[in-house]
């Protein structure tokens, strides 16, 4: 099992580069490969990021640790924005943890029915939600 949810990272990871290369703001319109993702794949996204498992990554070993493709794109993001003063200073690990935690948020609402809208919509509601969470993280 190790070795499919291996490969699915590396998968989500793609949807993350692909995403980046897409936007104009290369660091937080890389999340729309998070969503992107989740509404290609609901099933798989829900047992890559919701289901118990023995080998999920963790905070804060595991992310912290590097072992996670996809979160390392984020923490790169974040570590950029931040080096850049773009962001305050702070833990690139936590700040990235909060960023996860709205976007995976927003997904889980969206796929459990209660957030109703269509995927267009949906999309612009995500990124302006990142924007806001990270306009409050911003110097």
């Amino acid at each position: 099992m190790k070795a499919a949810t291996s490969a699915e990272y590396e998968r989500i990871a793609g949807y993350f580069h692909r995403a980046n290369a897409r936007g104009k703001d290369p660091g937080m319109h890389g999340m729309l490969g998070y969503l992107d993702y989740a509404l290609d794949h609901p099933n798989l996204f829900r047992y890559m990021f919701s289901s118990a498992r023995d080998d999920a990554f963790t905070f804060a070993t595991d992310l912290r640790e590097g072992k996670s493709p996809t979160m390392n794109i984020l923490f790169s993001v974040v570590e950029e924005q931040i080096r850049s003063k773009q962001l305050r200073s702070d833990d690139v690990h936590e700040v990235a943890l909060a960023i996860w935690a709205e976007a995976h948020g927003l997904i889980m609402l969206h796929l459990a029915g209660r957030i109703g809208l269509p995927k267009g919509r949906l999309r612009e509601l995500y990124l302006r939600s990142l924007d806001r969470l990270v306009r409050g993280l911003a110097i």
